[in-house]
């Protein structure tokens, strides 16, 4: 926790039960750059200045010192200087702006309203704000309300804020870092007082949200020297002086690692692939052909259920066996197009991804609810025993996407085929969310039915007809910023 260190040109007992530490008493005499410097009751007494650099305890005794050795004890062992008499600040206000010394000086309304709770200075809001201006930047913090931007609504850009409250300045707000999880943003905003063990957790907490992260180092804080003597793992850290400390503009290693699946069950026809893609064979274990692909059916794998769940047992062999940043997923004859032309490149998607959460096709919509259509696919008595089923293990497991579900199964529009492309924070909850139910739903359907069987793909194919439509259902409960493009089709393969 931060404890500010003033130098006080007050009454000491006034001070006494504040969470503050007071280094030092001060006198104005004449000019302000002519301070007397009192040592406080309980400090050792000197002859002269001398700075104890381990305890940061000023020892004076009367000593008349100018404006540069002021800023120096600023600079090192206090962090400013409160004037506890509102009309003497006012009387130096004019000396200590001249000297551009105003910043560290404050009185004290300001200490317990402002600088209790972190550093303070004006100049150091602005300096920021210009630093981020432009950017789309998460104030995790809360610091721009605390420095009073709330009055300034029309500065705001494209900053967010993590705040209890709703206030105009920031364009959207969110209440703890749990509801951002799922976004992406230019860079993050640490202003908090923080150790290095804090510090390390909230980047860890934060790692998916942003690249890059401007955050506050107070002067001579553990933080600080920690910093200094650890080699971190960034890309670049760029050290901007402010009052009080430092800025420090943390550049991440590039979250580079983008890779889009193609699934298939067949032979591809892909002679060269677009950078960045690689073909899946979904179902590989039970194939009678292989073609030399990648299979699902390593590691942690529900290859043995293809035949029922269809490229669903790509994406949980890819949930469980990669660890790619972003993370795409399109079919041998589908692939998102900008143009109608040519395949969306992964540079583009990556551009894509900078403004919008994911990447999916356009909502289709059809004549019919998608109820009746999944009965026109097979048979109704077993549509409605599949939809019953899975609906049942996700009011069991996932309670809170049952009216989400049952808006989806009886619509008339959808987001088709289960492709996309997204960051791995999402794709990771999507799928935990998916396989929390559809694999005990899918055995409780094949124990129960005869589609097991079957060699009518209306019939074994019935549970793959419902679960193609299960993203358009989390989509909706969870609200995220869709890119939707069209599909370049590829025929006759």
């Amino acid at each position: 926790m931060y404890i500010p260190r003033i130098l006080l040109c007050g009454n000491l007992k006034n001070f006494s039960n504040l969470n503050l530490e007071v280094v030092g008493l001060i006198k104005f005499r004449g000019a302000a750059e002519r301070g007397e410097f009192i040592v406080p009751t309980n400090a050792a007494t000197a002859d002269k200045f001398t700075l104890d650099e381990k305890s940061f305890k000023i020892f004076l005794n009367g000593a008349k010192i100018s404006a540069d050795n002021l800023r120096g004890i600023l600079d090192g062992a206090a962090d400013y200087i409160v004037i506890e008499n509102h009309d003497e600040y006012l009387a130096r206000f004019r000396e200590l702006y001249a000297l551009k010394l105003i910043d560290r000086v404050i009185t004290v309304p300001t200490l317990l309203n402002y600088a209790k709770e972190n550093f303070f200075s004006l100049n150091n809001a602005v300096q920021i704000f210009n630093l981020i201006h432009g950017q789309k930047v998460l104030d995790v913090d809360g610091y721009f309300i605390k420095n009073d931007y709330y009055m300034f609504p029309d500065l705001n850009h494209k900053i967010s804020g993590i705040i209890d409250g709703d206030y105009h300045f920031y364009k959207e707000i969110y209440p703890t870092l749990a509801d951002c999880r799922f976004k992406f943003f230019d860079a993050l905003l640490l202003t908090k007082e923080r150790s290095p063990e804090e510090f390390i957790d909230v980047l860890i907490e934060t790692d998916s949200l942003a690249e890059n992260i401007f955050a506050f180092v107070r002067r001579g804080s553990v933080l600080e020297n920690f910093l200094a003597t650890n080699e971190m793992p960034f890309e670049k850290i760029s050290v901007i002086p402010a009052v009080n400390g430092h800025w420090l503009q943390i550049k991440k290693f590039a979250r580079a690692d983008f890779k889009i699946y193609i699934v298939t069950h067949k032979d591809a026809q892909l002679e060269t692939l677009p950078d960045g893609y690689k073909i899946i064979h979904a179902g590989h274990a039970l194939a009678k052909e292989k073609f030399g692909y990648l299979g699902d059916d390593s590691g942690d794998n529900i290859s043995r259920l293809n035949l029922y769940l269809n490229e669903i047992t790509a994406l949980y062999w890819l949930w469980k066996n990669t660890r790619h940043n972003f993370i795409g997923f399109v079919h041998y004859r589908r692939f998102f197009t900008t143009d109608g032309k040519n395949i969306l490149s992964t540079d583009a998607a990556r551009k894509i991804l900078r403004d919008y959460d994911i990447i999916v096709n356009g909502c289709e919509f059809g004549y019919i609810a998608l109820r009746d259509w999944k009965i026109m696919l097979s048979t109704r008595p077993l549509a409605e025993h599949v939809i019953g089923t899975i609906r049942k293990y996700i009011a069991l497991c996932q309670p809170d996407y049952l009216a989400a579900y049952d808006r989806v199964t009886n619509s008339f529009g959808v987001f088709c085929y289960e492709i996309f492309i997204t960051r791995r924070e999402i794709f990771n909850a999507y799928c935990e969310w998916l396989f929390s139910f559809i694999i005990d739903a899918t055995k409780e359907i094949l124990a129960t039915t005869d589609i097991a069987s079957s060699d009518d793909p209306r019939i074994y194919r019935a549970i793959s007809f419902t679960t193609e439509h299960l993203m358009t259902v989390w989509l909706i409960k969870n609200r995220l910023k869709i890119k939707t493009l069209p599909i370049l089709f590829r025929d006759n393969i």
